[in-house]
């Protein structure tokens, strides 16, 4: 039997909700394993609500943004918190695995604050396929 690696990151508070969602403000996050890009964003309030998301970095090692003073001042951000980045994961069929690039969830974990922020840049996708470069480079 495999044993179970679920990492607990916290539980969070989004003021403003996710996209969709914004009746629902808590919720706690678990990374699936500890070598994992996948985490879990589980509703608090409704347990019928998560979200499959995912470290972006370790896809697109490119991908940053600025985060603008509104969100910055939202998630009462200073020099010695720890912000971590996920992003939205869909489904939409088999071999069809897309994430949200414009859309970010920015998580203050010195104060336990996220918030779901949408980025201006042109650049990036809010269905961008997840595997598409790993696909390109096999070919």
């Amino acid at each position: 039997m495999a044993s179970e690696q679920k990492i607990e990151i916290g539980k969070f508070f989004f003021e403003e909700g996710i996209l969709g969602f914004e009746h629902l403000q808590f919720f706690h996050l678990v990374k699936e394993e500890n070598e994992s890009p996948f985490y879990s964003l589980q509703s608090l309030e409704d347990d019928q609500i998560s979200f499959w998301v995912v470290d972006p970095f370790n896809f697109f090692p490119e991908y940053e943004f600025s985060l603008h003073s509104q969100a910055k001042m939202a998630l009462h951000i200073e020099e010695n918190h720890s912000i971590l980045v996920v992003n939205i994961v869909t489904i939409r069929g088999e071999n069809n695995i897309t994430v949200n690039l414009k859309a970010p969830i920015v998580i203050n974990q010195g104060n336990r604050m996220a918030k779901q922020v949408i980025l201006n840049e042109e650049n990036y996708e809010v269905r961008q396929p997840l595997f598409q470069k790993q696909l390109e480079k096999s070919r």
